[in-house]
């Protein structure tokens, strides 16, 4: 505005601008909630990203069920031998548990081994992803907190114009008395 629209203006033009810098100044402050909300939104997705890891670890319950399918299949067939050919039998359950379990074992190792890729990558990801947000959200604090400052200093100082010239041409005393 012109520093003659200023002078002209009523006490109560000059509320509503102090109003409307002040709604502006809310505003902001909203802003800087609702982007401090993402933030803690990202935190809470990368401390979910811990649960990839615990599922890994999981998979050790599946060397346990194959142990016990094992188990099981060698008490079935240590059970119908009952001739001569039990031996035979015997050492073929005995090389056919082993195998079942180094497939297991080989199928879980693969399995864990892809989970913890996966985590390292999304716990990479996440964290490069928290840094830039953080960046940014304090990039746009700072511009937000200028930007209120540099407006309330204006108009702070256009005010004090309009004061002073409604003292000189009211012939109203100064301040300073």
């Amino acid at each position: 505005m012109a520093d003659r629209e200023l002078r002209r203006m009523h006490r109560a033009e000059l509320i509503e601008i102090i109003y409307a810098l002040k709604q502006s100044e809310d505003q902001l402050k909203a802003q800087n909630a609702a982007l401090t909300a993402q933030l803690q939104d990202r935190q809470l997705r990368l401390e979910s990203a811990g649960s990839i890891a615990q599922a890994a670890l999981e998979l050790n319950n599946v060397f346990a069920a194959a142990q016990a399918a094992a188990d099981d299949y060698l008490h079935s067939v240590q059970a119908s031998l009952a001739d001569t050919n039990a031996t035979n039998t015997l050492s073929q359950a005995r090389s056919e548990a082993k195998r079942i379990l180094e497939q297991a074992q080989a199928d879980a190792d693969s399995l864990k081994a892809q989970a913890q890729q996966e985590c390292d990558a999304m716990t990479a990801a996440a964290a490069q992803k928290r840094t830039q947000t953080e960046a940014d959200c304090k990039a746009m604090v700072e511009r937000a907190e200028q930007e209120v400052q540099q407006r309330w200093q204006a108009f702070d100082h256009k005010a004090n114009e309009l004061l002073d010239q409604y003292r000189s041409t009211d012939g109203l005393p100064s301040e300073e008395t």
